[in-house]
């Protein structure tokens, strides 16, 4: 490796499980998770020794992996391409999106039927704690389709969860 690149731009063991975690999120394949990292950590520590200068190393690794990710199934015919019309009237002026909470027995129920979309969705707002807005950035979406994917989801668990409650409380 190249003496330009140091330490400080390399990730410590915890932060690669989460990179990992995140590439396992999109594509629900553990192979094809460690193939997304690494080439995601190949492509950043050559854009390193190449000079350029990352200001969130973090953010753009994970952009990386998801932009693989992307071309991978793109590439494949796997890739679930859905429309969104973003002037398709949604109500969610009655709904705190920031107060969502989902249990991980609705979580492990809908996780495998998510789309990946909605999986990235919900793994950078629920899991990494992202604000709306930060998630909008990160995933490079419309803020209008964010909160339309997010209140199907909402919708989605609240459900699951009333089902869940149902089924607890009948003897």
């Amino acid at each position: 490796m190249n003496n330009d690149v140091t330490n400080s731009f390399l990730f410590e063991p915890p932060q690669l499980q989460e990179f990992f975690q995140y590439a396992y999120t999109l594509c629900q394949n553990q192979d094809d998770a460690y193939d997304f990292l690494q080439a995601a950590l190949e492509k950043y520590l050559g854009e390193l020794q190449a000079g350029k200068v990352i200001a969130n190393p973090s953010g753009y690794l994970r952009t990386i992996i998801r932009n693989k990710y992307i071309d991978f199934y793109r590439s494949r015919q796997r890739w679930q391409s859905e429309l969104f019309e973003e002037q398709a009237p949604y109500d969610i002026s009655s709904i705190d999106v920031e107060s969502l909470n989902v249990s991980r027995s609705v979580l492990a129920q809908i996780w495998s039927k998510l789309a990946s979309e909605d999986r990235d969705i919900l793994y950078h707002w629920a899991i990494l704690g992202y604000s709306t807005d930060e998630a909008c950035e990160l995933l490079n979406l419309p803020r209008g389709t964010f909160l339309s994917r997010l209140h199907r989801l909402r919708k989605y668990c609240q459900q699951l969860q009333q089902d869940d409650e149902t089924k607890e409380s009948k003897p």
